[in-house]
């Protein structure tokens, strides 16, 4: 596993930290290992250098996010400089708004499923994405909280960005994503009137992974509980 590179993202990159924020770090590798690994505030993540160039060229947001803010920490091979020049637009974002709106309306009307600290982070993952995507989609975008904050009409979103390190109960997230979900413009199909099972085979459909890991993830969280 030759490494590369390792870049530094996220509030620490970005200077805007405070206590409880976690240290983002991307290592690149030569071949086509992936893999996150998340331990107390550490957050590592381990990216092939072909599938980041690829997502580069393809505008993906999260590669997006690194151009735009990531530091080098060890990148004698100008790495960063590669993807930060690699990097395009998509035309449109609107796969990625239509993913994060479906996963978004399944935790207002299912959240109860998950545990209250994974439906905080995913409630959260839903608002962020659509937000930074819309900021994409004008070629300006956005990725600290505080400042995704400013691009919502929705008080409750906004108080959830700002304080989203602290607990919160599972009324109070749901509430504020449906709060959030009804400032957003509507989606062609009436999300909200969708069953449990309806919502997972969209997920499937529409290769919506964040989604399909966190359902699995829960899955496999009661089981090993039962056992």
């Amino acid at each position: 596993m030759p490494v590369v590179a390792t870049l530094l993202f996220g509030s620490l990159a970005r200077s805007d930290s405070a206590e409880g924020s976690d240290t983002d770090l991307l290592m690149i590798d030569l071949d086509q290992e992936t893999r996150h690994v998340s331990v107390g505030h550490l957050s590592l993540f381990l990216y092939p250098w072909s599938q980041l160039k690829a997502d580069a060229q393809a505008g993906d947001l999260f590669v997006c996010h690194l151009a735009r803010e990531a530091k080098p920490l060890i990148d004698p091979n100008g790495y960063l400089p590669k993807l930060q020049e690699a990097f395009a637009f998509k035309p449109s974002y609107r796969d990625d708004i239509e993913r994060a709106t479906d996963f978004a309306w399944f935790l207002v009307k299912f959240g109860d499923e998950l545990n209250p600290s994974l439906l905080l982070k995913r409630a959260l993952w839903c608002i962020r994405t659509i937000l930074i995507a819309r900021s994409a989609e004008l070629r300006t975008p956005v990725f600290a909280p505080e400042r995704l904050a400013d691009l919502t009409r929705s008080a409750a979103a906004r108080k959830l960005l700002g304080q989203r390190r602290r607990p919160h109960s599972e009324a109070t997230v749901r509430s504020a994503l449906l709060e959030f979900l009804l400032h957003e413009p509507r989606p062609n199909r009436p999300l909200q009137s969708l069953g449990r099972n309806d919502f997972v085979e969209r997920f499937i459909a529409s290769n919506n992974e964040v989604a399909l890991q966190t359902l699995k993830q829960e899955v496999e969280s009661r089981t090993g509980y039962l056992r």
